[in-house]
């Protein structure tokens, strides 16, 4: 029993270690200051009863340890599910597909901005789009069947003014 308990606080610890490094470096000071108190009380209890029993009994040291690494991929998993935040999704197509992507985008309420840009195969457009974290993949999917774009993601720290349309989906 005391095995499971330990496993079980260990993996609930690091999971919030995960979600509060990464709230950390999207600015979200307060929440990061909040978990962080509720993770080294629960460090601190479970690390204690690891450590003082080590040498009796090494089984507890394996619980914890399997449970970090479990735990570590847990947090990962919590974050994506969250999708805290922003990504800029940046498309580079030629001119006529930019135009279709940039048109069906403003139509669904995003803001876009282009501009001329040129690679090896010649003149292109560059799209820059802001959107939550959790709509890029159904962003993606809607316009990623054009042949001739590049699609890159990338996250948002912060963003000072401008359109990024809260909840804006795009019709298929």
């Amino acid at each position: 029993m005391i095995y499971i308990l330990i496993f079980s606080a260990k993996l609930f610890e690091v999971a919030i270690t995960t979600v509060r490094l990464v709230l950390t470096t999207r600015g979200n000071r307060l929440m990061a200051t909040l978990l962080s108190a509720v993770e080294i009380a629960i460090w601190i209890v479970i690390a204690s009863t690891v450590l003082l029993v080590m040498a009796e009994d090494p089984l507890k040291a394996v619980a914890y340890c399997i449970a970090f690494v479990v735990g570590i991929n847990l947090g990962i998993l919590i974050e994506d599910k969250l999708a805290l935040g922003l990504s800029q999704i940046e498309i580079i197509a030629g001119s006529d597909t930019a135009k279709k992507i940039t048109d069906k985008m403003r139509d669904n309420g995003y803001g876009v901005t282009s501009f001329d840009c040129e690679g090896l195969m010649g003149k292109k457009q560059s799209l820059s789009v802001k959107v939550l974290r959790k709509d890029v993949s159904m962003t993606v999917k809607a316009i990623g069947h054009y042949d001739d774009i590049m699609i890159t993601v990338t996250d948002i720290r912060e963003v000072s003014r401008g359109i990024i349309e809260k909840r804006a989906r795009i019709r298929q």
